[in-house]
């Protein structure tokens, strides 16, 4: 059996060094931290609470790395962890789920405990304090969602710069010059350089609505209920505006909708309407709502395929990200103007 004075001589630093990486008593730095935990898996050596102990090899567990915030939409992170235990189980593997705020402390101390084969990253921000650990990771990980920087790490996403072309692209074709664009939660654009598909949606919005000359009004959708979508909705009628694409959710959507009946208002007739990056599918078909969707089956499908050929060494090099193109799903709540 492997000791801590192999771990130190393969990692070319001193016993007590180790001693520091596997406790976590003082900071190491991060090159020579990932040093000697490559050594550590090399070797078979694990520090449990301060003692040695040998690693089991393979223990046909993933992690899902999803932080839990005030403001995490359920419906979204329910449909994401769902689908990627059924992509895990398929492919042999069983998910521990890591839901800590901050995400990034927790994580590591799943890394370095080898609980776990292979981590996915998922509810990923621009500025994610946990790509700078994936980066370090002695073991293989990926990223179910597109961080700002080019990065180390495989990581796939929807391409939320082509969404936000084709939601524009629709809305001109059909003659909308002015639109009110209803956001998601102010603080998720805020949190980390913001949510990477709200951020990436919004800003590709923005750049093409000015090659197309279309005018985008902007709310946020802090709350999902009636109130809401009615306030939301008395702001669309005191403007000049022809279009709501909304980031909002399934209540906030069904609510939305339920205002403009309450009115007596039609869609598309009075109000046409775009639920875009959101994951309504069933509401979206029950009220005919025209839908670029999220698309979590597809995403954890590809996502864990991505970590098992990372895992079984078939996937190598600096890989860009992997991006799927949007899905438009016409229902008939675009009007031509």
């Amino acid at each position: 059996m492997a000791g801590i004075k192999d771990v130190a001589a393969l990692a070319g630093v001193s016993i007590s060094t180790v001693s520091y990486v596997m406790t976590g008593k003082r900071p190491i730095g991060a090159n020579t931290r990932r040093r000697v935990l490559q050594a550590a898996r090399e070797l078979g050596y694990l520090a449990k609470n301060g003692g040695p102990a040998p690693l089991s090899g393979e223990t046909h567990f993933v992690a899902l790395s999803s932080p839990v915030h005030d403001s995490t939409s359920y419906t979204n992170y329910c449909a994401y962890f769902l689908n990627f235990l059924k992509a895990a189980r398929q492919l042999g593997y069983e998910t521990l789920l890591l839901t800590e705020e901050t995400g990034d402390e927790q994580l590591r101390s799943i890394i370095d405990t080898g609980m776990v084969d292979g981590v996915a990253l998922m509810d990923v921000t621009m500025n994610d304090p946990r790509i700078e650990l994936a980066q370090l990771s002695s073991i293989p990980l990926i990223s179910i969602g597109h961080p700002m920087n080019e990065i180390n790490v495989p990581c796939i996403d929807t391409d939320f710069i082509e969404m936000g072309e084709m939601i524009m692209q629709t809305l001109c074709r059909n003659g909308h010059s002015r639109i009110l664009f209803a956001g998601g939660k102010e603080i998720d654009y805020e949190r980390n350089g913001g949510a990477n598909y709200l951020i990436r949606l919004r800003t590709s919005m923005h750049d093409a609505a000015a090659r197309y000359k279309i005018h985008i009004d902007e709310e946020f959708t802090d709350e999902d209920d009636f109130d809401a979508a009615e306030n939301l909705l008395e702001r669309f009628i005191s403007s000049e505006n022809t279009a709501i694409v909304t980031q909002g959710g399934p209540l906030f959507l069904n609510n939305l909708v339920a205002a403009t009946r309450q009115r007596g208002m039609k869609i598309p007739q009075d109000l046409s309407l775009i639920s875009a990056g959101t994951y309504t599918d069933s509401i979206g078909k029950r009220l005919r709502i025209d839908e670029f969707p999220l698309m979590p089956a597809e995403l954890c499908q590809l996502g864990m395929s991505m970590l098992v050929r990372l895992m079984d060494g078939t996937l190598k090099g600096k890989e860009k990200a992997t991006l799927i193109h949007p899905v438009y799903r016409q229902r008939g709540s675009i009007a031509s103007r």
